[in-house]
């Protein structure tokens, strides 16, 4: 079994996503307004921008299943790696390369869902999850090499061909969905990478009654999606290639 590293020095992760779906008429329209206000106190830079889904009809998009938790709004600041985006049944908060680490992040996370609680816009959250996206670049792609992922179809070995696969895991009280994509073109600050991307999201498993559940849901999302990374998927070799602090 892997130990789990505090950190990576060479660290893979492009994106980490905290994302809360709710149902609440209007706090697409209004939510992104009280947010606005709020953050402009600690980033004065920040900017709204109205996303293309926001001119999609409240109808199609409540009927289309690919629409229906679509943002409408993002905040962002070159004062700061995280984006704010919230739509008529979502709220998301992005921490883009580089990682703050969870400290910081999940702080971001709690001053979030402190926001939505207090505009009474969003009385229940119906569901909640973390998802890390990382780019691994440690073999040439396509090449599963770096994960413990074992796949044949028929004579076929699939280690080394072109790749894209989902699968959800039941893990105790969450629940895991890992997509992998080999070859992957990612455009970062850096410029292009082409490289396996791991789209891992963690999320509870039953039903959610209240936001003082979601706070106190959060270490146990970060704790069993670090726990499937770093045991589960990346070998002890890539762990080590990654320069791990223990």
């Amino acid at each position: 079994m892997n130990k789990i590293p505090k950190r990576l020095k060479k660290e893979p992760l492009i994106e980490a996503i905290w994302q809360v779906q709710f149902e609440s008429a209007g706090a697409g329209d209004v939510l992104p307004g009280l947010l606005y206000a709020k953050l402009r106190k600690d980033y004065p830079g920040i900017q709204l921008h109205r996303l293309p889904t926001a001119d999609i009809p409240a109808i199609v998009a409540q009927m289309d299943p690919n629409l229906r938790f679509a943002a409408k709004v993002r905040l962002e600041s070159s004062e700061a790696s995280f984006l704010w985006q919230v739509g008529d049944r979502v709220a998301t908060l992005n921490c883009r390369k580089p990682y703050t680490g969870w400290t910081s992040f999940k702080k971001a996370i709690l001053d979030l869902i402190q926001s939505i609680e207090e505009s009474s816009l969003v009385p229940e959250p119906q569901r909640h999850s973390l998802r890390y996206i990382d780019l691994l670049t440690l073999d040439e792609p396509p090449d599963l090499s770096a994960l413990q992922i074992n796949m044949q179809l028929g004579q076929y070995q699939i280690k080394k061909l072109p790749l894209q696969t989902r699968v959800e895991l039941a893990d105790g009280d969450c629940a895991h969905v890992v997509q992998v994509a080999t070859p992957a073109q990612v455009q970062l600050p850096e410029g292009v990478r082409v490289g396996s991307v791991v789209d891992l999201e963690t999320f509870i498993a039953k039903p959610i009654e209240n936001w003082e559940q979601v706070r106190n849901q959060l270490d146990l999302l970060h704790d069993r999606s670090m726990h499937l990374f770093f045991e589960h998927l990346l070998t002890p070799q890539a762990i080590a290639a990654l320069d791990p602090e223990y």
